[in-house]
């Protein structure tokens, strides 16, 4: 946990959250594509020079609209692989998934609000008269008191909050005329193409199943699933082929799987496919 006191001074009047967010994406996406995790030490310094400077401001951006006195900021982050549990201000625990990003005030004001981007779990402590807020770039969750996921990684289409305790309010950035409430056991989904909102009913332990080093797909895509393995697992993968783009995976890893168990088990579910290793890159074909 690391604050910034003197971000108030810098002029940011015209930046926006999704040009900040943009910025630390730019630099973690030119690491991606090397596909070589050891580059990163060669990027770390810029990368993190990006995220302490310009973070904090996004975060100033909502924070100063509604707090009359604006206090010094805090950033996690995960890398990949990692899950990491950060206590916010007012005791609400927050459970950050691998290569994740979470900006909140040092201290709560007049409204408790925080900046995602990425995947958390989160357990609210409740506080009738002092909402609690999670904002993205593109979803808002406004709560008081309850546990849910919020998935909203930056090059994922879809944002996705999932209720496990309480009630909650999502709706797209900005546009709360459009807000759903969920009650457990329900997701609020977001097409960040087109602007659509969906829901519907959902197991929401598989949602937080991370959490404990387990993995639930349901009905998720090929490329998801490469996705979700490559944080989990700190590897790059490799599809060779397009023929499985319409393959649909539902399976839930939950005793211990090392990642040749969960790709071999993936190779049973969809006919046809195989992979290889050559070093920290899979190959799936």
């Amino acid at each position: 946990m690391k604050s910034f006191p003197g971000w108030e001074q810098l002029d940011i009047s015209s930046v926006t959250p999704l040009e900040i967010e943009k910025s630390w994406i730019a630099t973690r996406s030119r690491i991606h594509r090397r596909e070589r995790w050891r580059l990163w030490q060669r990027f770390v310094v810029a990368a993190s020079l990006l995220t302490i400077i310009l973070s904090p401001l996004a975060a100033w951006l909502w924070v100063s609209r509604h707090q009359a006195s604006v206090p010094d900021l805090c950033q996690v982050s995960t890398h990949r692989g990692e899950v990491r549990e950060v206590i916010l201000p007012d005791g609400t625990k927050a459970v950050l998934n691998a290569e994740s990003m979470l900006v909140f005030p040092e201290s709560f004001v007049s409204e408790r609000s925080v900046f995602l981007s990425g995947e958390a779990s989160f357990d609210v402590t409740s506080d009738e008269s002092h909402p609690f807020y999670v904002n993205t770039s593109d979803v808002t969750v406004k709560v008081h008191g309850t546990r849910f996921d919020l998935k909203a990684y930056y090059d994922d289409p879809i944002v996705e909050a999932t209720l496990y305790r309480g009630v909650i309010t999502a709706y797209p950035s900005g546009q709360e005329e459009r807000s759903v409430t969920l009650n457990p056991n329900q997701c609020f989904s977001y097409f960040k193409t087109g602007g659509a909102i969906t829901t519907a009913s959902v197991n929401a332990l598989e949602s937080i199943a991370w959490e404990n080093g387990n993995l639930c797909f349901r009905s998720s895509s090929v490329r998801d699933v490469i996705k979700t393995l490559e944080r989990r697992y700190d590897v790059s993968i490799v599809l060779t082929s397009t023929k499985y783009d319409s393959t649909a995976i539902t399976a839930s890893f939950i005793h211990g799987e090392t990642l040749d168990d969960l790709l071999g088990a993936i190779c049973m579910i969809v006919p046809g496919m195989r992979f290889g290793r050559s070093g920290n890159t899979i190959i799936l074909e």
